[in-house]
């Protein structure tokens, strides 16, 4: 099976900068630890936080878009899902990217149905079910879950929407140590499915507690609060009792599965994350790119790693549920 290599800067992009690298830097670190030379596709947006998308900087945009015309690739404009109060904003502001860089934004991947019938009467452009449709299990504490091939379904809703025409394609998250894609093919098998590398998005909310920060106590924790990107300048590593590693980048936390492998099926696209270039970790053995990192459970966490205006600042966090 051939994967076509895409690069996902959505809910990162903006940190680029704020590590010391330009955006194209960042892709091409990316493609690099992905063991891959060139790149097809560029994601850009954001797939959980709203805020995000409102408030990355028209310069990160900017950067993207001309990044795809310099390489000559599409480019997927990716929607997380919105609050009632952020609805109309936000509709302007897709309106403003999809008039602005119609040339190369060529599909639109959505989080939610009610964005998916706005963006299909609206723009006509090809979409995407994002990462929010899939309902796999994602639990790393279940230990199964790495040692099983897993046969990927559709849920019923999403499965209406394809055949009724609306979507086009399916992103996923490496949930299991195989994802088997033939029954994905057998019902549909003109789908283009995008399998997100190598980090499984586990959980978000509507709260960050980073943006809290320099709040006043009695205006943290508000949910879908407005904030000044501070998602850019830090993130948070996890070692949980069961051995388990997590990261948390602004309100969304993932856990690595480098080894996931896809069987079966047609081609599909390798939708790849910087974290392993913005959050570099001391104790990875990486030796050809992500595909063969391992993450030792009975090593002690020295750190995630972020690169703010130059210095190098130690983010590691011990703890976890119990």
């Amino acid at each position: 099976m051939q994967s076509v290599p895409a690069c996902n800067v959505a809910d990162t992009a903006a940190a680029a900068r704020a590590h010391g690298m330009t955006l194209p830097l960042l892709v091409e670190r990316t493609m690099q630890a992905a063991g891959r030379r060139s790149v097809k596709r560029l994601y850009v947006g954001s797939n959980l936080c709203s805020q995000y998308f409102l408030r990355q900087p028209e310069q990160v945009w900017r950067e993207a878009f001309s990044l795809c015309r310099r390489e000559r690739i599409p480019a997927t404009l990716v929607v997380p899902v919105f609050s009632q109060k952020d609805l109309a904003e936000a509709r302007r502001r897709i309106d403003e990217l999809v008039s602005a860089h119609r040339d190369v934004v060529d599909e639109i991947t959505v989080n939610d149905v009610g964005m998916v019938a706005h963006c299909l009467d609206r723009y006509g452009l090809p979409l995407n079910a994002g990462r929010l449709f899939s309902k796999e299990p994602r639990d790393p504490r279940y230990l199964e879950l790495f040692e099983t091939r897993h046969a990927v379904g559709v849920p019923a809703l999403v499965t209406e929407l394809f055949r009724h025409g609306e979507l086009q394609g399916l992103e996923l998250d490496p949930t299991h140590a195989a994802l088997d894609l033939s029954e994905l093919r057998g019902l549909m098998p003109h789908l283009e499915v995008g399998v997100h590398m190598p980090y499984c998005y586990m959980s978000t909310g509507s709260i960050c507690e980073l943006a809290s920060i320099s709040r006043p106590v009695r205006e943290k924790f508000r949910p879908n609060a407005s904030c000044s990107l501070e998602c850019t300048r830090c993130a948070v590593g996890y070692r949980l009792p069961y051995g388990a590693r997590l990261l948390k980048f602004g309100r969304a936390v993932y856990f690595p599965n480098h080894d996931c492998t896809v069987c079966e099926g047609e081609d599909f696209r390798m939708i790849v994350s910087p974290f392993d270039v913005l959050v570099p970790r001391r104790d990875a053995r990486i030796e050809h790119g992500p595909t063969v990192a391992r993450l030792d459970a009975g090593e002690p966490v020295r750190g995630f790693e972020a690169a703010s205006e130059g210095r190098r600042t130690s983010l590691a966090a011990e703890g976890g549920a119990r």
